[in-house]
């Protein structure tokens, strides 16, 4: 019976990484509900519209949540982000905001406003944290590094407080999906510094989510999706 399924709620699942996340979920047996902000998807059990980045999104996002029905959380994937590339001088109170609004506030408050759910169901939270940031410095991308690093350490308090009943854990992925703007020669050189010698996938990145997911005695973790990226130390995006 439907109603028997796991629900996963999954953020910024409009495009990208996001969206394979939550079609491969789909998949494998979850009734997705997916959260976008201006790309609707098509063919979940809902999509949901929210301004994440907006102090009273999360919670909005959780009021149309329950208002669509869902009385169960067993998955919340924290997957919306920004990605800004911006060196220290063009990095203003602005540009600052933006990404921790976005990319640490917006999964602390959601995962505040889902807990009695996810309490209910003994679910679990992924965060999408990155190699940049979560594990590594980039050079001129300070905010967005900041950010990432925070929802890093976000993962880890929260499987802290949230534990038993709640397991909280994140992936970090490296180069799954490469930025429209990144010309070819970039390409070359960034996956040159990945171990395995190529670039991965989003569905690499769909398949540890759902890891974690159903990995009952792992929380706290952090897993790189990377090909080995992060070993190569620092450098750009």
């Amino acid at each position: 019976m439907a109603s028997a399924r796991k629900v996963a709620l999954v953020t910024g699942a409009g495009v990208r990484v996001g969206a394979a996340v939550a079609r491969h979920l789909a998949a494998h047996g979850y009734r997705v509900v997916a959260h976008y902000r201006s790309h609707r998807p098509r063919g979940f059990a809902a999509a949901l519209r929210a301004d994440l980045a907006a102090p009273d999104g999360p919670d909005a996002l959780a009021r149309a949540f329950r208002a669509a029905g869902f009385t169960r959380l067993d998955l919340l994937v924290n997957g919306a982000a920004g990605f800004d590339e911006r060196p220290l001088e063009a990095t203003d109170a602005a540009a600052w905001d933006a990404q921790l609004d976005l990319n640490a506030r917006a999964p602390l408050l959601l995962t505040r406003a889902l807990l009695p759910l996810l309490r209910r169901a003994r679910g679990s939270v992924v965060n999408v944290v990155d190699v940049g940031g979560g594990l590594v410095a980039w050079r001129g991308f300070a905010a967005y590094c900041a950010s990432k690093a925070a929802l890093a350490r976000l993962t880890e308090c929260l499987a802290l407080e949230l534990a038993p009943a709640v397991r909280v854990n994140g992936v970090a992925p490296g180069t799954v999906l490469w930025p429209e703007r990144y010309p070819a020669a970039r390409r070359r050189e960034l996956e040159a510094r990945i171990p395995l010698g190529r670039a991965g996938t989003p569905g690499d990145v769909a398949a540890a989510v759902r890891f974690l997911a159903e990995a009952p005695y792992v929380t706290g973790a952090l897993l790189p999706v990377d090909g080995g990226r992060h070993l190569s130390g620092r450098g750009g995006g």
